[in-house]
């Protein structure tokens, strides 16, 4: 197995913790924990992609949210510690991040649909109010193809806007399943830091 020789023959990467919590399941850690961390490097990846949203001229959600997953992302990766040093505050953090990312995305797939259906209905409003013909000629506005142009408008802008859609919507799925596991994580964190009486987890004392 080619990557797996070049991951032992590498000093770095053989002994840096941030890669070996990045990228295998650290025995350390609680299942819900190496869990999360798992789907926050999808999280991530798609956060970084879908902030491809800024391109669309006014309408920034799509590139909020990814800013937002790519945040929350990196704290569960990065800063939520592990073993008996892992945090569930850190984890409650960054799943209100990512929960707040997948909102803003919803959102952003609606708010692009609409673009797009307006930049249409427009096209067509203007060929039919005679925007597109020769002013010195306005009788020649039958010359002018409000379907053909209609079409040609949605192809162009369709191409531009419906595969940043569907990113956002494969990235609001991803954030929705990483936010759920962060609070879990946090929820047997807190579980695991409770002294336990006959195997049952009680509260501490103030």
């Amino acid at each position: 197995n080619l990557p797996e020789v070049a991951w032992k023959q590498s000093p770095f990467l053989a002994q840096s913790p941030a890669f070996i919590s990045m990228c295998s399941d650290d025995p350390n850690n609680l299942p819900e924990v190496n869990k999360v961390k798992g789907v926050a490097i999808a999280v991530l990846v798609f956060g970084v992609i879908s902030c491809l949203g800024f391109l669309v001229p006014g309408e920034w959600w799509g590139g909020l949210g990814g800013v937002l997953a790519v945040i929350g992302a990196s704290v569960l990766l990065c800063c939520t510690g592990s073993g008996a040093s892992a945090s569930a505050g850190s984890h409650i953090g960054a799943g209100v991040l990512i929960a707040s990312a997948a909102i803003v995305h919803a959102v952003a797939v609606i708010v692009y649909i609409v673009f797009w259906a307006n930049v249409v209905n427009a096209v067509n409003d203007n060929c039919d109010d005679g925007v597109y013909s020769n002013p010195d000629d306005p009788n020649n506005q039958d010359e002018v193809d409000c379907d053909a142009l209609s079409g040609v408008a949605s192809a162009f802008i369709g191409v531009l806007i419906w595969p940043i859609i569907v990113i956002d919507i494969a990235t609001f799925c991803v954030e929705l399943i990483c936010a759920i596991f962060s609070f879990q994580a946090a929820q047997a964190v807190r579980a695991q830091a409770l002294p336990t009486t006959a195997g049952v987890p009680v509260a501490k004392p103030v």
